[in-house]
């Protein structure tokens, strides 16, 4: 019988993306919607890693079950230091409010276009784990990209930024990857995330 774990996400296609990362390690992976929990986490920390906790402790909190978290941080080297995403990826509106996946490629062609078109930057990735109150293991990950104006005609719902990265190696969109490239282009950041959670199996 699987054991079930909880992602704090609501987003059905990185539920998707972690369910078949894990699937070697037995787990049935389910979302925020499956266990009909509606809370907003107020994302305040100072890292992704930051994040990640704070969200697994209060979803596990709610949901008493093994719950897991991931959160992002975006730096792209032409951006000025006043236009860094940073942990904000979504809110570029300077407030609380998230944008949608249409406001946000808007947004981020234009600055993009601002510097020139197109600018090398990198991904931080953090998850985190809680299986106690006392209990909680995180990690962080970093990965290069290269992000341009020109968007691809592919969109991934609930990634748009997907529709404006190229990977260095592929020279790929990465909306415009299939399965097997974007495990490879994610090598390094989805083995780490897999070998956390086969590290911290036998806790779940």
């Amino acid at each position: 019988m699987k054991k079930r774990i909880l992602f704090g996400t609501t987003n059905q296609t990185k539920q998707g993306r972690f369910q078949k990362l894990f699937e070697s390690l037995d787990l049935e992976v389910l979302t925020l919607r499956d266990l009909d929990i509606d809370i907003n986490v107020t994302e305040d920390r100072k890292t992704p890693e930051g994040n990640a906790i704070k969200k697994a402790r209060t979803y596990f909190s709610e949901a008493q079950i093994p719950t897991f978290a991931i959160d992002y941080g975006l730096y792209i080297d032409r951006f000025p230091e006043e236009k860094q995403p940073g942990l904000f990826v979504r809110r570029i509106y300077g407030t609380s409010q998230e944008a949608t996946d249409v406001e946000m490629l808007e947004y981020y062609m234009s600055e993009l276009n601002r510097v020139g078109g197109e600018s090398e930057g990198s991904w931080i990735s953090a998850i985190a784990l809680v299986v106690a109150f006392d209990k909680v293991f995180s990690r962080s990950f970093s990965n290069k990209t290269i992000f341009t104006s020109k968007k691809s005609a592919i969109l991934t719902p609930g990634e748009p930024l997907n529709s404006l990265q190229i990977d260095p190696a592929l020279g790929k969109y990465k909306a415009e990857m299939t399965p097997g490239e974007r495990m490879t282009a994610q090598d390094v950041i989805d083995r780490g995330f897999l070998d956390f959670m086969r590290q911290h199996i036998r806790d779940v």
